[in-house]
C-alpha cells in the first residue's frame, strides 16, 4: 500500500496537481538604494486660506515654482515570511524599514536669488504581498523576478529652505508630516544555495513607495527685519527608489 501511495503522490506532482518542494521560509536582508529625483510643491497651489508656500506659475528658473532634488541613499532592512508552491512559484509577506534618508534640493522662488537650499530628514516603513518566479538554473544558481503591492508609510520632519543670498541665517522652516499610500515594486536577482534549509538572495529593487507629505500648519520665518510665524498649506512629493539587496532565506523543510 504504501509503494502504491507513494507513487500515486509522484503522478499527481507531475501534473501538477501536488506542489513539488513545498515550504514555508523566512526571510532577513539588508541593502541600500538612493532615490530617484524628487520635487516638492503645494498640494494645492492655489490654496489662500491657508495660503500655498510655493504659488502657481513659474520660478526664477522657469520650471513650476517649487523645490528640485532628492531624498538620498540610505540602509533598506527587510523581514518576510513566505510560502513555495511548488519549484518555480512562492508567494511573500515583505516588511521593509528606511530608518533614515535626508532630502537635498533647490528652490526656486521668485522674491530671492539662488541659492536656495532645502533640506529635511524622512523615514518609511512599508509591507509588501510578493509574488515571486524561480526560473530554470543555471549551474547551481537560479534566477528569479518577483512583483509586490502594498503600502507605505512615509515620515519627513520639518523642512528648512534657506536663502542665504538675502542674510546667512534668512530661512523658512514648514511643519513635517505623515502619510500612508499605494506602494509597489519591482524586482530580479540570483538565489544562491548554501546548504539545504538556507539560500542567499542577491537582488536588484525598484520601490514607489508612493506620496511624502508636509502638512498645513505654522512656519517659522526668519529675516534680517525679524521673525514671524504664518499658516501654510501643505507640499507633497512623491518617493521612488532603486537598489541592491542581499538576503538570507531559511526553508522549514
Amino acid at each position: 500500500m504504501l509503494h502504491r501511495a507513494h507513487g500515486a503522490a509522484l503522478l499527481l506532482i507531475g501534473f501538477g496537481v501536488l506542489p513539488a518542494q513545498a515550504e514555508p521560509y523566512l526571510r532577513f536582508g539588508v541593502g541600500g538604494d538612493g532615490s530617484v529625483p524628487a520635487t516638492f510643491r503645494d498640494s494645492t497651489c492655489q490654496s489662500v486660506q491657508p495660503p500655498a508656500l510655493f504659488g502657481c506659475g513659474a520660478g526664477r528658473n522657469g520650471e513650476p515654482l517649487g523645490a528640485s532634488g532628492a531624498f538620498g541613499s540610505g540602509v533598506v532592512l527587510d523581514a518576510g515570511l513566505g510560502y513555495r508552491f511548488n519549484r518555480w512559484l512562492r508567494v511573500e509577506g515583505l516588511f521593509s524599514y528606511r530608518p533614515a534618508y535626508e532630502y537635498n534640493g533647490q528652490a526656486n522662488f521668485i522674491q530671492s536669488a539662488p541659492p536656495q537650499p532645502v533640506y529635511a530628514n524622512l523615514s518609511s516603513v512599508a509591507a509588501f504581498g510578493v509574488g515571486y518566479i524561480d526560473l530554470p538554473k543555471v549551474s547551481t544558481v537560479q534566477p528569479f523576478i518577483g512583483a509586490g503591492l502594498g503600502a507605505a508609510r512615509n515620515r519627513i520632519s520639518a523642512m528648512t529652505y534657506g536663502f542665504p543670498a538675502l542674510a546667512p541665517d534668512a530661512s523658512t522652516t514648514i511643519a513635517g508630516g505623515a502619510t500612508t499610500g499605494l506602494a509597489w515594486l519591482l524586482t530580479a536577482g540570483v538565489a544562491i544555495p548554501l546548504n539545504e534549509q538556507l539560500t542567499l538572495d542577491l537582488a536588484y529593487r525598484y520601490t514607489d513607495l508612493g506620496t511624502v507629505q508636509t502638512d498645513a500648519g505654522s512656519a517659522t520665518i526668519v529675516r534680517p527685519a525679524g521673525t514671524k510665524t504664518l499658516d501654510i498649506a501643505g507640499t507633497q512629493s512623491s518617493l521612488q527608489t532603486h537598489g541592491a539587496m542581499l538576503t538570507l532565506r531559511y526553508a522549514f523543510r
